[in-house]
């Protein structure tokens, strides 16, 4: 018998909310997902993904939390303000001009859906500004692009996790190497959230490494092997090798997520 990592009581509450959003969603949204992961241990401790069957209702035919990586979007600004933060190039209260909300470089306009002129790191992340961020990033990283395809390769974000359970997607994170995938562009598109492929689950660990205080856990699904009542084989929890960052820097992260929440779009 398995024992798998997942908590009932959670579970019921994440596939009821899911189900409550996409029922309020319009008709382009496919599908979604809502995973919960315990953050001293990494423990899966809900996975619901449902897809909308064409008839108002859904099922759980695909798993989205890990089958297939795409482009993050917003969420990918936490790697970006980690990276800047760790570098040392901004902290929270550094200026940042947004102007009116929209800025060109390599021949693409990156463009905010309100304009919030000069503000600090911190509410611009609150803000979800796209100007701020791709300009932060080509400000500090346009001379030295490997170091910033480094610096997020080096925070694990695209591990590979080998997971308990089938259909694991691969994340792609690319680099000035991969000269046939990098342009003008790319480390500006990179910066908030395109350019760049892995899955919720990825985004989640990444996340969940910051309320860690740095320290990035693998996620599991399964508690143990038992049999005739007797366990047999128990998994730990698993550090994956190293911090992502220092604690410090994990600490102002968490202080500009809480606002994005409290003050900001999230």
């Amino acid at each position: 018998d398995i024992q798998t990592t997942i908590d009932i009581d959670i579970q019921e509450v994440a596939e009821r909310a899911l189900k409550e959003q996409l029922m309020k969603s319009d008709n382009n949204i496919e599908g979604a997902t809502a995973l919960v992961m315990e953050v001293e241990t990494g423990a899966i401790r809900a996975i619901a993904n449902m897809k909308k069957d064409g008839k108002g209702g859904f099922d759980e035919s695909y798993n989205y939390a890990i089958g297939e990586a795409t482009e993050p979007g917003s969420v990918f600004k936490l790697v970006t303000l980690v990276s800047l933060l760790e570098d040392g190039y901004v902290t929270l209260d550094t200026p940042v001009d947004a102007g009116a909300g929209k800025w060109t470089v390599g021949g693409h306009t990156y463009s905010d859906t309100h304009p919030i002129g000069l503000v600090t790191v911190e509410k611009a992340f609150e803000q979800s500004s796209n100007v701020a961020f791709a300009k932060l990033a080509y400000e500090h990283y346009g001379n030295n692009q490997h170091a910033y395809a480094d610096r997020v390769q080096s925070m694990k974000i695209g591990e590979r996790f080998n997971l308990d359970i089938q259909g694991e997607a691969r994340a792609t994170i690319y680099t000035p190497s991969d000269e046939a995938m990098w342009s003008k562009t790319t480390l500006t598109s990179m910066a908030i959230g395109y350019a760049a492929l892995v899955t919720p689950l990825h985004t989640l660990t990444f996340y969940n490494a910051i309320a860690n205080d740095g320290k990035m856990m693998k996620p599991y699904f399964i508690e143990n092997y038992q049999k005739n009542g007797e366990i047999v084989k128990e998994f730990e929890p698993q550090e994956i090798s190293g911090a992502i960052c220092s604690k410090s820097t994990a600490k102002s992260a968490q202080r500009a997520l809480r606002s994005v929440v409290e003050k900001g779009t999230g």
